[in-house]
């Protein structure tokens, strides 16, 4: 099948969807993935097979100027209502979604696969324009984000009730999430993909301490530091202040990594150096997510620091957490529900209470005495990580895709 993946990422594209764009690929069928509308500059290239475009958006209503050239004089006393009557035959499009949905009508596809809420109306038309399903890969529960108001939730809640009806497949990110999109929408629960990694090729339970010691070196990193480490985007709602703030109370043979990006960042800086601890907070700046296997494996343990401001961050299942299992790095994190479920369910790392400095110290210190707990940690995770990877998930996705062409074959049989 032809896929067409859409995705609102304008940075870095996310694992999840390279993971599954790859798996795709392998199973025979033939994918483009369409990758940030607003991205700084276009680009468009290929990586292993896969096809990817990005965009750069002008903020320009092409509808109202092809208008505008059509009618000549009288364009600007009448250019609106036909603006007007534009969206009601694009179910409605804005000026933004007219244009990815233009660039999305461009390319020739079997099935519209989209990757969160905010390219699902435009991934929905598309579908219909050509006649092909949809595919929604909801990353996350979107429209319950404390970030939005209560009038946008409850009309992002509407508009993804309905949109996901027209939907062939609803997928999403763990259990949780699953039940609340079937609650909220009345449908039945989606299926659940985990955000999983693919098996590496050396974890750090493969690495004797000189080995470690000698790529630490390579890395930047301290040699023979106990290294905690936060991989991730910045952004305030992530409680990585406390985790910043704990450092002051660790001794000197304690290090933090946070490898991530983002508009946070100068803050967080500014934190560590206001406590003292900017020499043993290590900014590492973004890595792809290729990279990171590497990097991940050299620390001690993984942190999670989350809280629960909101629905979708207190049944996260983060991609970390799966990098950590991977890497086979014990961690410490939030005590919310999957991660509970994950961490404690495989008796991998310790959880807490990591909304205030003082406490978040005082687990940070408990983890660092714990020999015995994290000896425990790394025997159990090459179990954890052999049940939680890529080599399961991708399967499933793939048997979504061959019910879909089996369906589109019986479909054209059919038609006969």
């Amino acid at each position: 099948m032809k896929v067409l993946m859409l995705s609102p990422d304008a940075q870095m594209i996310d694992r999840r969807i390279l993971q599954e764009a790859r798996t795709l690929l392998a199973a025979g069928h033939d994918v483009d993935l369409l990758s940030g509308f607003e991205c700084r500059e276009p680009d468009a290239y290929e990586d292993r097979g896969l096809r990817v475009k990005r965009y750069r958006y002008d903020w320009q209503d092409r509808r109202r100027e092809r208008l505008r050239t059509q009618l000549g004089p009288v364009a600007g006393q009448i250019a609106w209502p036909f603006v007007r009557l534009a969206n009601r035959a694009l179910d409605g499009a804005n000026a933004f979604e007219a244009f990815v949905l233009e660039k999305v009508l461009q390319h020739s596809f079997d099935v519209v696969h989209v990757h969160d809420f905010p390219m699902l109306r435009t991934g929905v038309m598309a579908a219909k324009a050509r006649g092909v399903p949809v595919i929604y890969d909801s990353h996350e529960f979107y429209p319950v984000q404390s970030c939005f108001s209560p009038e946008d939730q409850k009309r992002y809640l509407a508009m993804e009730r309905k949109l996901v009806r027209d939907c062939a497949q609803v997928i999403t990110v763990n259990p949780y999430i699953a039940r609340m999109l079937a609650e909220a929408h009345d449908t039945p629960e989606p299926e659940v993909i985990l955000n999983a990694c693919e098996v590496p090729e050396t974890t750090s339970n493969d690495l004797d301490s000189e080995e470690r010691r000698r790529r630490r070196v390579e890395k930047g990193l301290p040699p023979d530091a106990f290294i905690f480490v936060y991989q991730g985007w910045l952004s305030p709602e992530r409680n990585l202040e406390p985790m910043i703030e704990a450092m002051a109370a660790q001794p000197s043979s304690v290090a933090l990594l946070v490898v991530g990006y983002g508009d946070y960042l100068a803050t967080l800086e500014q934190l560590a150096e206001t406590h003292g601890v900017r020499d043993r907070v290590i900014f590492y700046g973004r890595v792809e997510s290729d990279d990171l296997p590497a990097l991940t494996q050299l620390c001690d343990v993984g942190i999670i620091p989350y809280r629960a401001v909101d629905e979708m961050h207190r049944y996260c299942s983060p991609n970390k957490l799966f990098e950590f299992i991977s890497a086979q790095i014990p961690m410490l994190a939030s005590d919310l529900p999957y991660l509970r479920d994950v961490i404690a369910g495989h008796e991998i790392g310790w959880l807490g209470n990591l909304e205030e400095p003082l406490g978040f110290a005082r687990l940070m210190q408990q983890v660092i005495a714990d020999k015995t707990g994290i000896a425990a940690a790394r025997r159990n995770l090459p179990k954890a990580a052999a049940e939680l990877n890529w080599d399961v998930e991708g399967r499933k996705l793939v048997a979504i895709y061959d019910r879909l062409a089996m369906m589109a074959k019986t479909e054209k049989v059919a038609s006969r």
